[in-house]
């Protein structure tokens, strides 16, 4: 199921399915649905999910949730770029890494381009959470949703922003 969440930055696409949240994102072409189950107890279940999604994120931006609970699927994860965001998940709220980091804490610390291109298809933005991955040098770097809403986040998480970033 394909619906959307509502953001102080307007609104979010999400994907939900038998397993959990497989998708939140910017636009709607980001997200391709699943081919799954449209029963009516599956689409009460996604519904009840869906207003999970929507109660936690109006906390997270309420600065009342630091750790999401909801049920992630994750069957698109594979190799290095699964590795990369399982690792993704562990930077906890307000901190930050750099990609040349992540890369090291999936075991390539020579890999920090393809960090990023695995952030550019992280299909889960803010649950899992690329917006806490800066540029070595300190920068806000690229993300998805405009740097931006990078950096929103992150000053919700209080992190400061360089002037320069």
């Amino acid at each position: 199921m394909i619906s959307s969440v509502e953001t102080p930055f307007g609104p979010l696409v999400v994907g939900l399915g038998s397993q959990g949240v497989f998708a939140l994102a910017f636009r709607p072409d980001e997200v391709v649905d699943l081919d799954e189950s449209d029963s009516a107890a599956a689409i009460r279940q996604q519904q009840s999910l869906q207003r999970k999604v929507q109660k936690e994120l109006d906390r997270y931006f309420a600065g009342k949730l630091q750790t999401f609970s909801l049920p992630l699927d994750r069957r698109s994860r594979r190799g290095f770029r699964g590795e990369v965001l399982q690792c993704l998940e562990k930077v906890g709220y307000g901190k930050t890494v750099s990609y040349g980091q992540l890369a090291a804490k999936a075991k390539r610390p020579r890999a920090a381009r393809a960090v990023g291109s695995a952030m550019a298809t992280n299909p889960l933005a803010i649950l899992v959470p690329c917006h806490r991955v800066l540029p070595a040098n300190g920068s806000l770097g690229q993300y998805g949703g405009g740097v931006e809403r990078k950096a929103f986040l992150l000053r919700l998480e209080g992190i400061e922003i360089a002037e320069h970033a």
